[in-house]
């Protein structure tokens, strides 16, 4: 396994990632979008074999971080490459920012539990966050 900021070679199977893992009516992110955060570098990807299998996009700012999407191939879901990505990310962020922030669907139990193994807290309720329901600003203090 390999984590590194993401390519311009890797675009094609961010996409595929991208679409595979959010429907329509999820806003998955386009071209242009990955191509942006690629020149960004607020993109990481975790390769295995020299393939990507999975990206972290996260925005900076300047006292928190905060990660905007996470996505792994299905055929390589629960064998730890989120929490490895999270766990790069926090590593780079602690010695710029104290703390990594996110939202999640009040609805998205697995992610919720997922989140707070990796040790965010629930920072607040966000009513109406999404078109189709609540979500919760988490926190992970670095």
């Amino acid at each position: 396994m390999q984590i590194d900021f993401a390519l311009h070679s890797d675009l094609q199977k961010l996409l595929e990632i991208e679409n595979n893992t959010f429907d329509k009516n999820s806003y998955p992110l386009s071209r242009r979008n990955f191509l942006y955060h690629i020149k960004k570098k607020q993109i990481l990807v975790v390769k295995i074999d020299s393939k990507v299998v999975g990206y972290l996009l996260f925005f900076t700012y300047t006292k928190s971080w905060r990660i905007y999407s996470i996505a792994i191939s299905t055929e390589f879901r629960q064998k730890g490459l989120g929490s490895a990505l999270i766990t790069y990310l926090k590593s780079y962020a602690a010695k710029k920012v104290k703390h990594i922030l996110l939202e999640v669907k009040t609805t998205n139990s697995q992610a919720l539990y997922f989140y707070q193994l990796l040790g965010f807290q629930p920072l607040k309720l966000l009513k109406d966050y999404y078109p189709d329901g609540d979500g919760i600003k988490m926190i992970l203090e670095i």
